[in-house]
């Protein structure tokens, strides 16, 4: 008898870094909330979001075991669309 078929993985760089992006989002935007002037010059949130989103993209990059599969840009949209969403959301509806 063979053995059956191993379950994919749900752990995978893709979604990592989906988790990692909306994170960010949610910590950057307790950051913001604690300090109302956060943003108003150079780094704006969104090119925060942008370095985050590099930073980590670098890391799983480097750190994830196994073959390492770069992410699609469909993924990186994806994760960084999400934490600047969250941040938004965060943002609007605690800052009043």
């Amino acid at each position: 008898m063979s053995a059956p078929p191993e379950k994919p993985s749900i752990i995978t760089a893709r979604n990592i870094y989906l988790v990692a992006m909306s994170a960010a989002g949610l910590a950057l935007a307790f950051v913001a909330l604690a300090y109302p002037n956060f943003g108003e010059g150079y780094a704006t949130a969104f090119t925060i979001m942008l370095v985050i989103s590099f930073v980590i993209d670098i890391a799983l990059m480097r750190f994830v075991p196994g073959e390492i599969v770069p992410l699609s840009i469909e993924s990186r949209f994806t994760g960084f669309f999400s934490g600047m969403v969250i941040y938004l959301l965060v943002t609007a509806l605690l800052a009043g």
